[in-house]
């Protein structure tokens, strides 16, 4: 099995290969084409980075919060979505194929590469985003099992 980012509208996911768990704050008030397994709250940044644009400060500040939860809390986080025996999708709202856009699902699959020398990657987004460009090309896929 293998983890990746993506958004939650992602029509990739309504093909019942992967197991989607939010890491957002709340869940996602439109209707999803898909089952929301979970969410991870931990993995969502706090409330005082809410309003953070810029990257550069908000990364440091969101990987000091995801050091206090650290790896091996993360690592049993993810467990129990092991079960349902499909990849795990980690989910939150930005299309990170627009120019310049990101999200702290990008900064938190920084943070777990930082930690554990693994890479997760973006999930296959074939739709046209809100730029008119295809998706450029996918990472390498890594396999959860050599995570836990």
């Amino acid at each position: 099995m293998k983890i990746f980012t993506s958004r939650y509208q992602n029509p990739e996911l309504q093909s019942g290969n992967y197991t989607v768990v939010g890491i957002t704050r709340g869940a996602p008030r439109f209707p999803l084409k898909y089952k929301l397994s979970g969410n991870i709250i931990e993995f969502a940044p706090p409330g005082y980075l809410f309003s953070e644009n810029d990257r550069a400060v908000f990364t440091p500040k969101f990987f000091a919060h995801l050091d206090r939860v650290g790896i091996e809390r993360a690592k049993s986080l993810l467990r129990p979505y092991l079960s349902f025996n499909k990849d795990i999708v980690l989910c939150c709202y930005e299309d990170v194929r627009i120019p310049d856009e990101w999200c702290h699902r990008l900064v938190f699959a920084e943070w777990w590469q930082a930690r554990t020398g693994m890479a997760i990657p973006e999930l296959q987004d074939s739709s046209t985003c809100k730029s008119g460009k295809k998706p450029e090309a996918q990472q390498k896929q890594m396999t959860l099992f050599d995570l836990l």
